[in-house]
């Protein structure tokens, strides 16, 4: 039977096991496994683009997080029917895809973003982004006709 005495001292035992944890670093550093997710790729990556202005960072986050999307994609699946249930496209690989674009522009490399963009409009015609590519596709074959 537990008493106050003994919620007391369990609530002391757990608070010292919390503190041990956050102060000791090889602890702490075996547990950020979740550091390699891709929420938090898209995270680094959206961080050095908007504010850091770093687009070769930027660029290795995106392609971290359009990897990561990819490796972890849900296949099509038959409904009990029969039917075939396609799933709402992946939000984070449209983004990683769109933004990786926008960052090889700001490097100057303009056929990664071009190719960015076609795969984005072709893949991902129910998101967002797909109108925003096409866009872009747009303005960048403007400025290539008016440059030949």
């Amino acid at each position: 039977m537990l008493n106050e005495t003994n919620i007391e001292v369990l609530e002391e035992e757990q608070e010292e096991d919390i503190i041990e944890e956050l102060s000791d670093p090889f602890h702490a550093s075996n547990n950020l496994d979740f550091l390699n997710g891709d929420n938090t790729c898209l995270y680094l990556a959206f961080k050095s683009y908007h504010q850091e202005q770093d687009f070769e960072a930027s660029v290795s986050y995106f392609q971290q997080a359009l990897t990561y999307s990819e490796a972890n994609q849900e296949d099509t699946q038959t409904s009990q029917s029969g039917s075939i249930e396609i799933s709402e496209p992946d939000d984070s690989q449209a983004k990683s895809k769109y933004w990786l674009a926008e960052s090889y522009l700001k490097l100057e490399k303009e056929d990664l973003a071009i190719n960015l963009f076609e795969d984005l409009v072709s893949h991902h015609k129910l998101h967002y982004l797909s109108l925003a590519a096409e866009r872009r596709l747009a303005n960048l074959f403007g400025i290539h006709s008016n440059k030949d």
